[in-house]
Order: C-alpha cells, then structure tokens, then sequence
C-alpha cells in the first residue's frame, strides 16, 4: 500500500467526505447544493443533514450493543425536525429545561423516553415534567429532591427520579470537566446512598437508579470505560449497603468529537466492546443502561452557511467581512474554548480547492470576538462567495448570544436525498422589538 494511502484524512476531507461532497464538486448538504440552500434562503443559514444523523446514530448502537439505549442530549440541537430524524431512528431522549420538554414532546418522543438533567431543576420544570410523565427526573443535590417531592405530593404524581453521581474523581481525557471533586453538578457520592434510603422511605417518587456525568468533549475512550465500570461497582455498592435496586444506570455521554485539525477521532470502536462486556459481567437482565450524546450525533452533520460582505485589506493582512458572525455560532468563535482555534471551514463553490491566500474572517459585530478565524488558509475568496463552517451541527444557534446587536436570527435548514426544508423560520429586523415597550405603554405598578 502507498505511503500516501496511509496517511490519515484531514479533518475536512473527513467531513466533506461524510456529506459525500467529491473533489471538483460544490459543496453538497444531503444531496442538496450548499448554494441552492443560501440562494432559497439567504445567508447565514444552517443547514443539517438527515442521513449523517442517522449513520452516527447507528454506529453507536452497533458498538454499544443492544442492551444500551441510547438517549439524544436535547441541549445540543433543540430542533424538533432534527430530533424527529434521531427519535425516528430509535433513540430516546434527554432534557435540561421546561422549553426543551415541550421540543421533545413536539418531536414526537412520548414522556417514558425521556430523561431530565440539570442542576437547577424548578418551577415550571418540575410541574412540566410531572404533566408529561417524564420517566426520569435526575437529582443534582438534596434540595432539587425535596422540591420534586413536594411537587409530587401536591399533584399526586409518583414521580421517576434518579440521582446523579459527582465522584471523587474527575475523568480523564475529557476538555469540560463536570464531576469530581466540589462541582455544582450531582450529588457528592458519600451522601447518595442516604439520599437513594430516604426517598425510598418517603414513597412520594420513585427511584429509578443512578446517573454520571463526569466531563464532555472526552477522548479518552479507555477513561471513559472505566468510569462507566465505577458507576457499575458503585451501583452494586449501594444496592448491597441500603437494600434498594439500581434498575437503571445512565453512563452520561461526551464522546469527544473533531472540531479542529489534528483532533483524534474518539475510539468507540474499543469503548464497545469493554461497555458490552461490562454489561455481561453484570449479570442483570432486569437493569436498563443507557447514554447520553448530544454533539457525537449531530456535530458533523451540519454547516453554517455565511457570505461575504466586504473585502479589505489592513497593515498588509486580508480580511473578510461576514454577514454571520458570534451572534449565530458562538462555539465557531472561540465562545467555552480556552484556546481559539478555527472550525474547518470552506468555500461553498470550491471545498476541495488548495488554499493560495491567509485570510481574516470577521462577522458584522462591533467586538473583536467577533472573528471565525484569523489567518486561516483558503482558496482565493470574493465579495459575494458563500462559506461554510462545518461541523456545526451541534452548539450552533441556540449556544449563542443571539440578540447581540440586535440582528435577525438565521434560519435552519433539515435536507435529505436532494430535498430539503426549512425547519427554523429566520429572524426579522422587527424581531429587535420583540416584548419591549416604553414606559407609557405599560401598566404603572406601586
């Protein structure tokens, strides 16, 4: 075999390739012209592919195994159509908030396919979730407890709760780390079996079993399986110390995906195989094990498709003005990341083309944080040429501060064998008036 054929893909050509965009083509979104999308809809727009969704969906069921459900972490792309492809292709479902339960429900998941995370779980929340028959509300602390409890007891619903663990121990490998040591997130593992003891006594909720989350972004695979082995010892630790079944242990997610060149492919090929094993050494039909991915899902199946406004030249650099910017993808723009590094990013017209020129893309804000890339490679590039930001299938619109200057929202676009649809309606500039009002044009209050 040639020395050439041995060498690892870019991270665009990967990309490209999973869109199957071919060198010398335009770039292609589920079978549909990047450009015609734009053309249909202006610019910026995003635009996802259903059939990457699906390929990556099927490739973690393949490596989990059956006994594994496989839950679409809500909070990565709240689309409801997008949500729909993944809910269609067999999975279930995770929320953070009120807003997201009724996306899921609207994407057709029933209330005994989802699952509720996050620390600050109240309110209409809680109430939300008790009206849905939400399987799952997973405690971050004793207090979330007792305000699901009294929730329960005021509505006569016995509610589902799990607890969600905070080990001692950070995960390795992973680049956010939410679990170990003091974190806002979870319950300290010293206080749970207590917890699990005291809402078995109370008998206003149910409990269902134990949840993890200890870091995203993780490509320590062998890490990862060996937290997911110490929520397993644990579970087993506690059903022995309190007397209660764990019926259900939630693995988290955060399987590290590419978004920068020279990001290595997390190995789930080897995660499958010690997960699957996991679970045959632990001998328990009864047990429901699921995980949790948002961004492993969707991350690579969509583009952020932005135009070029003005070109321009400054102490002898180019620079490119966009009509997209950090108020649209903010994850693009360096928004969580400790170090900026640019998204694969590339010319709708020419994705294979070798780059000739450094570049500077910049968005429309008034912010120097406003900037996509600084330096960056590409192909010579014109006023009018539309870009691509790939790998924005996740994080995306909603990850960003969209009212920033007051600029329309982008629309967001779901294309699949040739077809697409508009699945988001785009902003207005009238947008910017949304809810305000003057002084006399509300009711005075004392």
């Amino acid at each position: 075999m040639s020395a050439a054929r041995d060498e690892p893909k870019s991270l665009k050509a990967t990309l490209l390739t999973a869109f199957d965009t071919r060198p010398g083509s335009e770039l292609s979104v589920g079978g549909v012209p990047a450009s015609q999308v734009a053309g249909a809809f202006g610019t910026p727009v995003y635009v996802f592919d259903a059939e990457v969704m699906r390929r990556n969906f099927s490739k973690v069921r393949a490596a989990l195994g059956s006994r594994v459900e496989v839950l679409f972490a809500l909070k990565a792309n709240p689309n409801c159509a997008v949500a729909s492809v993944l809910r269609e292709a067999g999975a279930a479902c995770e929320v953070a908030s009120a807003g997201e339960i009724l996306v899921a429900m609207k994407a057709g998941f029933s209330g005994d396919q989802v699952q509720f995370a996050g620390p600050g779980k109240h309110g209409p929340d809680i109430e939300l979730a008790l009206r849905h028959g939400i399987f799952s509300l997973n405690l971050e602390s004793i207090s979330e407890y007792e305000a699901v409890r009294e929730a329960a007891k005021s509505s006569g619903v016995r509610q589902g709760v799990a607890v969600r663990v905070n080990p001692k121990d950070s995960l390795g490998g992973s680049r956010m780390q939410m679990g170990g040591g003091s974190k806002k997130f979870g319950v300290d593992t010293e206080l749970v079996p207590e917890l699990i003891k005291r809402i078995v006594a109370d008998g206003d909720c149910q409990f269902r079993g134990l949840h993890i989350y200890a870091g995203t972004q993780s490509f320590d695979a062998k890490a990862w399986a060996e937290n997911a082995r110490g929520i397993v010892a644990f579970a087993n630790q506690v059903e022995a110390e309190t007397g209660v079944l764990v019926n259900t242990i939630n693995f988290g997610g955060g399987f590290g995906v590419p978004l920068f060149e020279g990001d290595a492919p997390f190995d789930i090929e080897s995660v499958g195989p010690a997960i699957q094993g996991l679970i045959a050494l632990d001998a328990r039909p009864e047990r429901k094990y699921f995980v949790e991915l948002g961004r492993y899902l969707v991350a690579n199946s969509g583009v952020y498709l932005t135009r070029v406004i003005y070109a321009k030249e400054s102490a002898g650099k180019h620079h490119l003005i966009l009509d997209g910017g950090m108020h649209h993808h903010a994850a693009a723009a360096g928004m969580g990341s400790l170090i900026r590094r640019p998204f694969p990013i590339v010319p709708v017209a020419r994705p294979w083309a070798e780059p000739t020129t450094k570049f500077t893309l910049g968005g429309p804000l008034c912010t120097p944080a406003d900037e996509f890339a600084a330096n960056l490679d590409l192909p010579a590039v014109q006023v009018g040429d539309v870009l691509a930001v790939l790998a924005s299938g996740a994080y995306g619109l909603t990850f960003s501060n969209t009212m920033f200057l007051s600029h329309p929202a982008p629309g967001e676009v779901l294309a699949e064998g040739g077809k697409y649809w508009l699945v988001r309606e785009p902003g207005r500039t009238e947008d910017s008036l949304r809810g305000q009002r003057l002084k006399g044009e509300a009711e005075p209050r004392e």
